[in-house]
């Protein structure tokens, strides 16, 4: 079989995926709905939003994020190892820093959390109070997420791809389910947001439970103390956790900037984070469904080619994967940027979800479709370099495309209001994309060119 023909074999995990992320789409869309439906742009749903930010943005999006996408490309290649000890002692090692490192963290973020809810601003205490009584309830998502992402990640590496897609399904089933049931018994819109936030976490253990169930299952496991030993070898875990720093710093930079827009957006009308909430889940839709689905299958897959030295391979998945990331990623940018209001009213237009919330919702969103396109060859790219564990590039970029967002608030919000937000996002992605899109490409011509020697 020629390499052209085994690599579209290969490539059919990608449409896979794509179904499995359209379904999750699906699920989450319809739970988004309903959720604006319920809250709609009002004090609770502000509540919530912020309440959920902090674990999400720490357990989720930092440390489970970078943990995961870190771990990888060590994990495919012990995989391929005849001897599977250390690649199950690579693994442990792995769980237990990331659970005395998680939950150091959550004791430090229960005594700093109202302090830093000060910054923002609050018409009463009642409302500061309600998003920490959200926010204890939801702390537990801070160690979860992180072991679920790091459960995805080992049966990534070992080429196993729908339990991982899976499991998103099942936990956002969990909140749509929780807030169907709160609309139909009337639940007040305070006690609903208590009842979405023990959702919240309880679907975030469920999915732990289900993926680390899984992997003991279907993988020979052999327990022993000495794995532990500090005389122990970790030399791979520290390979892990110099990638997990650059990455996690790169990550770092950008939840700073989703920090800095709600720190904005606080200081707009009532609902305005709220309404910036829904505008960034629409405009995750191609990330999570069709960039998602090529980076699931993309680092893997570099690291095994890598492995292999087979760089024709490389190359041909590479420029495949980028094409598809250009196309899908432009034609939903397009069509956010042009439709914005129709989307928002499509979707959301019910309940407590008024015209006021559709055109404070629509603003933003129409940035953040401008974004799309930046952020997607960003994240792609940032895949490959995170498969050599040469992060300095996309380090240096993720910085400077930070910064570069977040001086644009202070510039365009107070000129456009709410949807400079999104505007600023526009540009700083736009900017960190092409800039991260020209060094990658020139790294895989001299890549395939000098038979794997790359420059940074």
């Amino acid at each position: 079989m020629s390499v052209i023909k085994r690599k579209q074999k290969d490539f059919w995990v990608v449409h896979l995926l794509i179904v499995f992320n359209l379904l999750l789409a699906l699920v989450a869309f319809i739970k988004d709905i309903v959720l604006a439906s319920y809250f709609g742009t009002s004090g609770v749903a502000d509540a919530i939003s912020l309440a959920f930010f902090l674990p999400d943005t720490f357990g989720n999006n930092l440390i489970g994020a970078a943990i995961a996408v870190s771990s990888i490309p060590i994990l495919t290649k012990l995989s391929l190892n005849e001897d599977p000890s250390l690649y199950q002692d690579t693994i442990k090692k792995l769980g237990v820093i990331v659970i005395i490192g998680t939950v150091i963290l959550l004791i430090l973020l229960l005594f700093l959390f109202q302090p830093l809810l000060q910054l923002f601003n609050w018409e009463t205490q009642e409302n500061l109070t309600t998003v920490f009584d959200y926010f204890l309830i939801m702390s537990p998502i801070i160690c979860c997420a992180p072991l679920w992402l790091m459960g995805s990640s080992v049966l990534q590496s070992s080429r196993k791809f729908i339990v991982p897609a899976i499991s998103p399904i099942l936990f956002n089933l969990v909140l749509l389910g929780t807030l169907l049931w709160c609309q139909w018994q009337s639940i007040p819109q305070t006690y609903g947001g208590k009842t979405f936030s023990y959702a919240s976490t309880f679907g975030t253990l469920l999915c732990v439970i289900v993926t680390w169930t899984f992997i003991f299952r279907n993988q020979k496991w052999k327990w022993s103390f000495q794995t532990f030993n500090l005389k122990s070898d970790f030399t791979e875990v520290q390979k892990v956790l110099f990638t997990f720093s650059s990455y996690a710093l790169i990550l770092f930079f950008t939840q700073i900037g989703l920090v800095a827009e709600r720190f904005f957006a606080s200081s707009l009308q009532i609902g305005t984070i709220a309404a910036l909430t829904y505008a960034y889940r629409l405009a995750q839709f191609p990330l999570w469904v069709f960039i998602a689905a090529i980076t699931t299958f993309i680092l893997p897959t570099i690291s095994f080619h890598m492995r292999r030295s087979d760089f024709i391979s490389l190359k041909y998945v590479l420029v495949r994967s980028l094409l598809f990331v250009i196309g899908s990623s432009g034609l939903i940018s397009l069509i956010f940027v042009f439709f914005s209001d129709q989307i928002v009213r499509i979707l959301f237009l019910r309940g407590s979800f008024n015209l006021d919330s559709v055109q404070l919702t629509s603003e933003i969103l129409k940035g953040y479709g401008l974004s799309i396109i930046g952020q997607s060859l960003f994240v792609f790219c940032t895949r490959y370099y995170v498969a050599q564990s040469k992060m300095k590039v996309p380090l240096f970029i993720g910085l400077v495309g930070s910064c570069i967002n977040i001086c644009l608030l202070f510039v365009l919000v107070p000129w456009v209001g709410a949807g400079g937000i999104g505007y600023a996002v526009a540009i700083s992605s736009s900017f960190s994309g092409a800039l991260l899109l020209s060094h990658f490409i020139k790294n895989l011509l001299n890549l395939v060119k000098k038979g794997g020697t790359t420059f940074e």
